[in-house]
Parts: structure tokens; sequence; C-alpha cells
């Protein structure tokens, strides 16, 4: 993978804020892409031939915000720069990224593993991205105007870790303000946005939902990042084990090792890692599982691809009894009962949004004339 050579001081014209969305879709489109303008407010572009692929979606959140989803290979490598007159807050939350980011003198910003990010981009400086050739890039990064995130979110300082404060007030410097590894509920978020097909402002729609929520798990995070480095030494250790526990669970739950299977690789008894994830989490490691267990099988059972003991089979029962019983107990309906309130009919999604002037739109076709 090769990143960018030093920028052409010839082009030194194509610096904007990184909050330009017209600037941003045209130089993406005028280097390697083609651009289909989806919506007022969403742009998509198509990267194919030679070593480039897939798609990346600008979408403007009013003036003050603009989020890229992207799942693209980019054929060749590319720097862009920005000029950004006020501080911005930028969110990532990235499956496969081969990025670097230069502030001035500041040592690069390096983004090249899956990661849930906030990073504060201080005012007045040049910047530059520089997006490896060849590599997958793919996740949703969005940029705010600090002054407005806040009041975006409904949120005030009191509400905000003290490291965003001050990026907010403009006193942050260039660099992470948090990193979190990425957990199932924002890998899962990620990949649904990847995959999909509302059209036009819907877009739009969906993705500020999906922006506050990763914002969310951010801020939280940061707020339970603080927690564990305040906390006495055996109490951050016990937070650690049970955290342990969990990521092992999230990752077989559908099986789950034995509870002493499961306390003697983390490395304590049986009796102490049950007490530690319940008041950790809140929840038994039992009741968690099935959580999660019941919670993937309303959703193949939306789908209604699998038959009821396919399902069963799936999320980890033998028995589609067991299945049903567990089911009944969580939900105070069988999966039979459950299935019966998916949609009754199937709709046909274009593989891409349709703009209006194109004439596959229901305001192109032509109207049937009135009968009698």
């Amino acid at each position: 993978m090769r990143m960018a050579a030093a920028p052409d001081p010839a082009r030194a014209s194509d610096a904007a804020s990184a909050l330009d969305f017209e600037h941003e879709w045209h130089r993406a489109s005028s280097e390697d892409g083609e651009a289909q303008v989806i919506s007022r407010n969403v742009v998509r572009v198509i990267y194919r031939g030679g070593r480039g692929s897939g798609t990346a979606d600008m979408v403007r959140l009013a003036d003050d915000a603009l989020v890229n989803v992207i799942n693209c290979v980019v054929p060749r490598a590319t720097r862009w720069a920005y000029v950004n007159e006020e501080p911005l807050i930028m969110l990532r939350a990235s499956l496969a990224c081969h990025v670097e980011l230069r502030f001035g003198a500041a040592p690069p910003l390096v983004f090249d593993h899956p990661e849930l990010t906030l990073a504060c981009i201080p005012a007045g400086l040049a910047m530059t991205a520089d997006i490896a050739a060849g590599a997958r890039q793919q996740g949703i990064v969005a940029v705010f105007r600090a002054a407005g995130f806040a009041p975006r979110f409904g949120l005030r300082p009191d509400d905000l870790p003290p490291e965003l404060q001050a990026a907010l007030a403009g006193e942050g410097e260039f660099g992470r303000l948090a990193s979190f590894p990425v957990d199932h509920r924002v890998a899962a978020l990620v990949a649904d946005t990847l995959d999909s097909r509302l059209r036009g402002e819907m877009r739009t729609v969906q993705l500020a939902g999906r922006v506050a929520e990763l914002v969310a798990y951010a801020i939280d995070a940061m707020f339970g990042q603080a927690d564990q480095r305040s906390a006495h030494l055996p109490r951050r250790r016990d937070l650690e084990l049970a955290q342990a526990a969990c990521a092992r669970l999230d990752q077989e739950y559908r099986r789950p090792p034995s509870f002493t299977e499961l306390a003697r690789d983390v490395g304590v008894s049986q009796n102490k890692l049950k007490t530690l994830f319940r008041e950790a989490f809140g929840v038994t490691m039992a009741d968690y599982c099935l959580e999660r267990r019941v919670r993937e099988a309303q959703q193949l059972l939306l789908e209604a691809s699998l038959t009821i003991a396919q399902v069963a089979e799936r999320v980890g029962y033998e028995h589609q009894s067991s299945f049903t019983a567990a089911f009944r107990g969580q939900l105070g309906m069988s999966p039979r009962e459950y299935r019966k309130h998916r949609a009754p009919f199937s709709l046909e999604l274009p593989s891409h949004p349709v703009h209006p002037s194109h004439p596959s739109h229901p305001s192109r076709r032509p109207r049937r004339p009135r009968t009698g």
C-alpha cells in the first residue's frame, strides 16, 4: 500500500474546509471517482476500473456537519489538503482503513485498524489527509463544527468529559481525544449503514441518527475510561476481568463456554467472576448470553428466510422446544407468534438510491388516465 507523495504546490488552491460539501465531492469525483448526485444533501462517488472499487457517500447534515460513509478502495495514493478556520471534532467508526492526517509540525495521526475515535482538529494550520492506494477504506467518518457539536445532540458542557469540553472551547490539541476497540454494537451499526438501501434524503435522516448513536457510544466510553483511571487498583483489576469475560461471551454467546472454564481462562474463581460481571454490567452472564441469542433470533425470524428450527440451531439451541421456551420467557410470545408481526410483503429496493431526475423515479413515471 502506498501513501500519497508530497503535495503539489500548484494544487494549493485545492485546500478547503473539511465541512465544504460541494468542494469535497467535486474533488473526489475529479480525481478518480464518478459522482452521482442522489439528493440535495447526498452525493455518491463510485470508484471502478484499475485498482479502484466501491463507493463513498458524502452526506451533509446542515452546515455544521459532514458525514462520509465509505466502502471503497481508491486506485491511487491521494493527498487532500484542508484549511480549517475554526476548530472541528472528527468522529471515526472504522472497520478497515489506512489514512494519515498531518497538521502543522505535529506527529501524523494514523488510522490503520478498526476503532471508534473522537479527534480534535484545531483551527488555523493547514492539514492534509493521505489515503493509501489499494487499501480497503470501510467505515463512517463525520466532521463537526466544534461550536455546534454539543447543541446538535442536545448536550450541555457538563454532560461532556473534560477533554472534549476543552476541544469544543478551541483549547484542544491536534490528535485523538479518545479511541476504543470496535465492539459488536458499533460493528453491526457500521455494517448495517454501509448496506443501507434508503433513498435520497431518507439516507440523511438515517445517518443523523446513526452518527448520534456513535457519538453517544464514544462519550459514554470516555466516561467509563475515566472511571477506570480514577478507580483504586483492585477495583480497576476487577473491571478488567469483567470486561475480558464479556468480550469472550460476545464472541461465543451462541455456544458459550461453561462459567467454570471462563473463570479459569480469565484467572479468577467462578463465584467471584459471577459477582464482578453482575456489578459491572447489571446482568448475570447467563442472562447476557440469553439476551444476545434472543436478539439475533428476532432478526432472523423477521428475515423469514429460515425455518424456526433453523433459527434455533443458528443461535445455539439443539432443540426447538428449548429455543421456544427461552424466546417466550424473554418476549412473552412464541417465535411463531413473533414471526407473524413481520411485514406481509417484500419491498423491492434499488441497489442504489434513485434521484428524482432519473427516469425510473416514481415522479417521472407516466400517470394512468382516470376512468369512469
